[in-house]
């Protein structure tokens, strides 16, 4: 490890507003969030349908006394809902995230609870087996150039080969056929986004958060200080369970980054233009 890439890794601080000197870039997975993706939207639509189903005496109750636009506003919020004592899917893959990013830097195991254990159990099973060099974790990149920014997960190494790597986590091990739960695509645009992203930050990271989007904080000094991010053969998802864990090969090359700046457009438009794009009705006279 050069003393460049001890330096990365700084862990990233949630803060409530930015500065007045800042510049916001979007986080990654808020543009790539602009894509449309049918099996998020089929789970949605499940997760309202199973609280329809399960709580039926919780909306009528809410409807009874607010009325049917609050119980459907109840119901279609299913999907932010998370059964007390578990999780939600960020959280876990947060809670996940933290204890692989303890084990791999330290190379102990740290205290956790019940729930994240099997996580980490094959996880530990993979690392075993490949046996991965870590160059630095939990990396910070910037790309001013296109208002971009976002936290890669690894950079590691193994038989020689440099990865950028992203841990992808699920509750699920196995599709409704039976088969291993895998990786979404979408993480070759991530991939993609981070390695040709311009500068890795050596300083603990700012971002927040307004309207479920998610932003990147820079500011001048911060930007004099970075650092390249480092160079990488290829990508790697780590795809982890509680049932299994396995590394799948992504495709993040300049072609796919080409790529990505398309979806980065798309969200420009989505989040930016189209609020402006539809003027006032026509009156008399302005034709």
């Amino acid at each position: 490890m050069t003393a460049t890439d001890a330096q990365l890794g700084q862990g990233v601080e949630d803060v409530k507003m930015p500065a007045d000197d800042d510049l916001r870039h979007w986080s990654v997975t808020t543009l790539i969030g602009a894509l449309d993706k049918p099996a998020l939207m089929y789970w949605a639509a499940e997760q309202a349908a199973l609280c329809a189903i399960r709580q039926v005496a919780t909306w009528q109750a809410i409807e009874g006394e607010n009325g049917t636009a609050e119980a459907v506003k109840w119901i279609s919020g299913a999907r932010f809902r998370t059964p007390k004592g578990e999780r939600g899917g960020a959280e876990l893959g947060t809670a996940v995230h933290d204890a692989i990013e303890t084990y791999t830097l330290t190379g102990n195991r740290p205290d956790i609870d019940a729930e994240i254990e099997p996580y980490l159990v094959q996880f530990d099973r993979w690392a075993q087996t490949w046996q991965p060099s870590y160059q630095a974790t939990e990396v910070t990149v910037f790309a001013p150039t296109y208002g971009y920014a976002g936290t890669c997960d690894a950079f590691l190494t193994i038989d020689g080969v440099r990865f950028i790597a992203d841990y992808k986590t699920s509750k699920k091990s196995f599709d409704k056929q039976g088969k291993p739960t895998s990786p979404y695509p979408e993480v070759a645009l991530q991939l993609a986004a981070y390695r040709y992203a311009e500068m890795a930050a050596v300083w603990r990271p700012r971002r927040f958060e307004k309207f479920r989007r998610r932003y990147y904080l820079l500011s001048e000094n911060e930007r004099s200080a970075a650092v390249p991010v480092p160079e990488v053969d290829a990508g790697l998802a780590v795809h982890i369970t509680p049932e299994h864990c396995e590394a799948y090969p992504v495709r993040c090359g300049e072609d796919v980054f080409e790529q990505f700046l398309f979806v980065v457009e798309a969200a420009r438009y989505l989040f930016e233009t189209s609020r402006i794009v539809i003027g006032p009705p026509l009156t008399k006279g302005d034709a």
